[in-house]
């Protein structure tokens, strides 16, 4: 990446993006099969920045339903925030229905950062769900931005994280019966579940992005999240996963790199996010990518693009893990 004055701030006249990608192996229907690496920065280029590109991938066309899980490779990485911007993003270059689904707990959780329209919660979506009928009878439970993208809110009061643990309301059997109803009104559900969630949510995924900080934890985050994984028997969904490198920034490309260096070969793409200050702790919650400068919206397009890419082939592989979830 080229110098910088300040390691948040490009240099004067360095606004626009250079993109590179390189791709190692496609499958016979040319989709990404081993590895593709997305690197957003600044430098020079104007429309050979390879954004068409992205944009072009954002909006292919796919079968059915597919639904996508955001998990952080550790405390802080950005979970949430790149869920809600993957959903916006989505949202606003597509012409389908997109949901995020808010999953989480907490006073900053994903529902805290966008105007709430519906009181519903994801507790009282599974306690009614025998009684929603239609898109009508589902939109009753969501708030809408306006990127377009339909937010279903979390639970934020003290009993939340009790109501998460109560394998009766949030049972295997009611989760799928949840995630079948959602797949009947949205073309793509994208899910920010809690660390008490995340398994249980697993064998839903059609695609997994995991999101890792531009620290000196990143590695280390890496490598144990890949761990994790592959012993709770998510090899393949591991390797068809994205990694999300957030918040870059020229002082922390020697932890990127390292973090890079992990993953390379074990995912599908890699993808840098660039340093955000309307997206660091103790700025404005509701943010969506229009605040955001010109390298963040690129690099959340360019996240877009190839978790769309990888969906075209994804049916088979989530319905074999579906059946071993029940």
């Amino acid at each position: 990446m080229p110098r910088t004055t300040r390691g948040d701030e490009p240099t004067p006249g360095a606004a626009r993006i250079r993109r590179v990608e390189s791709v190692v192996g496609r499958d016979s229907s040319g989709g990404w099969r081993r590895l593709a690496q997305v690197v957003v920065g600044p430098g020079g280029g104007g429309r050979t920045d390879g954004s068409e590109i992205d944009e072009a991938r954002a909006t292919a066309p796919f079968p059915g339903s597919r639904r996508v899980i955001v998990l952080g490779c550790t405390g802080g990485a950005g979970q949430t925030t790149t869920a809600l911007m993957l959903g916006h993003t989505l949202a606003r270059y597509r012409e389908d229905r997109v949901l995020a689904v808010d999953a989480g707990t907490g006073r900053h959780n994903l529902s805290s950062r966008i105007p709430g329209e519906s009181p519903e919660t994801l507790s009282s979506l599974l306690a009614g769900l025998d009684t929603v009928h239609g898109y009508l009878g589902m939109r009753a439970y969501t708030s809408r931005c306006a990127s377009g993208l339909e937010v279903l809110a979390g639970d934020s009061d003290a009993g939340a994280e009790q109501r998460l643990a109560d394998r009766t309301l949030f049972s295997d059997r009611r989760l799928g019966q949840a995630m079948d109803t959602l797949e009947q009104h949205y073309k793509l559900v994208v899910v920010d579940p809690a660390a008490a969630l995340a398994a249980r949510v697993l064998p839903y995924a059609d695609q997994l992005v995991l999101v890792v900080p531009a620290s000196e934890d990143g590695p280390d985050a890496v490598a144990m999240t890949y761990e994790w994984l592959d012993g709770h028997g998510c090899a393949d969904l591991r390797r068809r996963a994205v990694l999300v490198v957030n918040g870059v920034s020229r002082r922390s490309m020697g932890d990127v790199e390292q973090a890079e260096a992990v993953a390379r070969g074990r995912c599908r793409a890699i993808v840098r996010v660039p340093w955000e200050d309307e997206l660091a702790p103790g700025r404005s919650e509701r943010v969506e990518p229009s605040h955001l400068r010109t390298a963040g919206r690129r690099a959340y397009l360019a996240l877009a693009g190839v978790v769309v890419a990888g969906l075209g082939t994804a049916q088979a592989v989530r319905s074999s893990e579906e059946e071993l979830a029940k």
